[in-house]
């Protein structure tokens, strides 16, 4: 028997329930007229057949869209409870996940959950078990894209795994795999191009490494997970402290508060030679939420009403549609009572004696067609499922493909691509490529382009069946982007009333402790709240922030406390602000108060500043040569001959 699912996960019924339960009313109607076609012993017993073979598929459908909906709200929820560092919690609500659904894309997602925090452990022993299962599972023909997607996300990260385990021939093939596959995500191509990067350090090719990481620099700086950004970083250092003194960095080794690896152990393990150059802010589950949520909390009684009548309300009247569908069953019925009314009479015609009775002809008129009609149902359901997923498929490459084209700088071919999916026929699709244009323009620090395109999103999940489709991701993640927006354009409270609406509607959400930090990070950056803005990035955990969203932490951590950052850290974001000319637009458009109390450090010459970029220059020197020579020390233990210190 099943366990109950714990009522403290706040997990609420999914969006799609009623229009499952729907699908489950139509095939019980359905079987109940196939019964009585049976009953009546019009043609024979198994002239019901149709009927009886039409409901079960419905009720079949709706059970499994029912099933799904709940699995998929169980794993999203026990991902973001991962990434806000409440691993028990998450590794709890996997276990009840993988007891109770027997979904193949559901397993192979919690595979991929399993290794990713296995990983995160420093278990690659346990990572890799978990992704080889999740790539060899069975597929569910159902959920192809889905599946497919997920497989070539295991994929990349069994080859990281493998790169870290010198299983070198797996890991490029894994890699290839990846590469050529129509459906990886950016996220998962980023993955592979890291374990690229992990062969060729491990290789001792300096120069190819450099050139990999410049012609991938999109990918790995943009798509990464905050861990593996950092280890790009970290080669980036180890580089450039290789052949200059110019940039000083040490390896800070202290241990995680969760009892995790630290960055720099967790690189030990992934690549030992780039640990010593490892950065990373210690870090303390569960105070993303705690701040956040006191955001949310002032949001007032008119902002809140505001953003309720923006997104629709979740209990709509029945649709158009569905009364179509009622008053099409309605006469469907009403059809066959009179049918059989006509055939069910006893009485035969009146027939003069005179006249000789003709032989009776069979009944192939009115009753024929009434049976006819679940046959030609069902024939139009199983096709409209197969169309359905065919065109699912091909969507979903066309999008993968402008997105990569975008992340590899062919931004142009990309978004002309993405802005034809906007004109799709499918919402879902539409709404993905208006969300992935209001990304693209909140990059540029086009932020009223960026909420344009939100709401024209939000305008394509105008329907029910479109919302309670878009549940699990897209529809929270288009009402995230726009309350980030709010924040970052000072509509304070109109951010804070989305988000409280997304924590109430979809607390399922599995990147809601991201948005969280993203709304009141920029809610504080505006305000110039630095300070405090500075100690609420302290507080995350293993969110998956982008690149730009980490600039804008270490951006007002340096602002805050410069002695404490770092001359090396300081100098970094420098020559970033420097050389990223979109980053620094973007930092111009969401934060001006931040990016301009970090540049008052040069320009005020802060006193705290000098005397602590005085003081750690020398620390940080010694740093560097301790770094070298551990490194050194490393490969003298696993039997490699230490390179030069000045080769590439």
């Amino acid at each position: 028997m099943a366990r109950e699912l714990p009522a403290r996960f706040g997990i609420t019924p999914h969006a799609a329930r009623r229009l499952a339960n729907r699908q489950i009313a139509i095939g019980a109607s359905m079987a109940l007229v196939g019964a009585g076609v049976s009953a009546t012993g019009i043609g024979s017993v198994a002239a019901g057949l149709p009927f009886g073979m039409a409901g079960a598929l419905m009720i079949a459908i709706g059970l499994r869209a029912r099933s799904i909906g709940v699995a998929v709200q169980v794993v999203n929820k026990a991902y973001n409870l991962a990434a806000s560092g409440q691993r028990e919690d998450a590794a709890e609500l996997l276990d009840y996940a993988e007891a109770t659904y027997r979904s193949r894309y559901v397993l192979r997602v919690i595979d991929v959950q399993r290794a990713l925090a296995a990983m995160q452990r420093g278990d690659l022993a346990g990572a890799l078990a978990r992704a080889d299962a999740a790539v060899t599972r069975r597929t569910d023909p159902l959920s192809f894209h889905l599946e497919h997607a997920t497989i070539a996300a295991a994929r990349s990260l069994r080859a990281l795994l493998r790169a870290s385990t010198s299983d070198r021939d797996g890991a490029a093939a894994d890699i290839e795999l990846v590469r050529t596959s129509a459906l990886a995500s950016p996220e998962a191509l980023a993955r592979a191009e890291l374990a690229a990067a992990v062969l060729l350090e491990r290789s001792g090719d300096r120069e190819a490494l450099r050139a990999h990481l410049l012609r991938e620099r999109g990918l790995l700086v943009e798509h990464t997970r905050p861990r593996e950004r950092a280890l790009v970083r970290a080669y980036q250092r180890m580089l450039k402290a290789k052949a200059s003194s110019v940039y000083r960095t040490g390896a800070k080794r202290e241990p995680e508060a969760s009892g995790e690896l630290s960055a720099a152990d967790w690189a030990a393990r992934i690549s030992p030679d780039a640990a010593p150059f490892m950065r990373a802010p210690a870090l303390a589950a569960g105070g993303v939420e705690e701040l956040s949520r006191a955001e949310v909390d002032r949001a007032d009684a008119s902002a809140r009403a505001a953003a309720d009548g923006r997104v629709g309300s979740n209990r709509q009247p029945v649709t158009r549609a569905a009364r179509r569908v009622l008053l099409l069953w309605a006469a469907l019925v009403m059809l066959f009572l009179g049918v059989w009314q006509l055939l069910s009479s006893d009485r035969a015609p009146t027939v003069a004696p005179e006249v000789e009775r003709l032989p009776a002809e069979p009944i192939v008129g009115p009753l024929s067609i009434v049976l006819a009609l679940p046959i030609l149902f069902i024939v139009m359901l199983v096709g409209a499922v197969l169309v359905n997923m065919a065109r699912a498929r091909k969507l979903s490459q066309r999008f993968m493909a402008a997105q990569i084209a975008v992340a590899k700088g062919e931004e142009q071919r990309g978004k002309g691509e993405i802005e034809a999916l906007t004109r799709s026929m499918v919402p879902a699709a539409a709404a993905q490529a208006h969300l992935a244009l209001a990304e693209l323009s909140e990059r540029r620090g086009e932020l009223p382009a960026a909420l344009a395109a939100c709401e024209a999103g939000l305008a394509r999940l105008g329907t029910e069946a479109a919302r309670a489709t878009a549940a699990d991701i897209l529809l929270p993640a288009l009402l995230a982007e726009r309350a980030f927006l709010f924040a970052a354009m000072d509509r304070r409270a109109d951010a804070r009333a989305e988000m409280a609406l997304l924590a109430e509607r979809y607390a399922s959400y599995p990147f809601l402790e991201r948005a969280r930090l993203r709304v009141a990070l920029a809610l504080r950056a505006r305000e110039g709240d630095i300070a405090g803005a500075a100690r609420l990035t302290e507080r995350d955990a293993d969110l998956p922030l982008n690149a730009r969203d980490e600039l804008l932490a270490d951006v007002c951590r340096a602002a805050a406390s410069p002695g404490a950052a770092g001359a090396g850290e300081v100098e970094r974001l420098r020559e970033e602000l420097r050389l990223d000319a979109a980053s620094r637009r973007w930092l111009s458009a969401v934060a001006p108060a931040a990016l301009a109390a970090f540049e008052r450090l040069r320009e005020q010459g802060d006193a705290e500043a000098l005397a602590g970029a005085e003081a750690l220059a020398e620390t940080e020197a010694l740093a560097e040569a301790e770094a070298l020579a551990e490194a050194e020390a490393l490969a003298e233990r696993a039997g490699v001959r230490p390179r030069d210190a000045g080769a590439a």
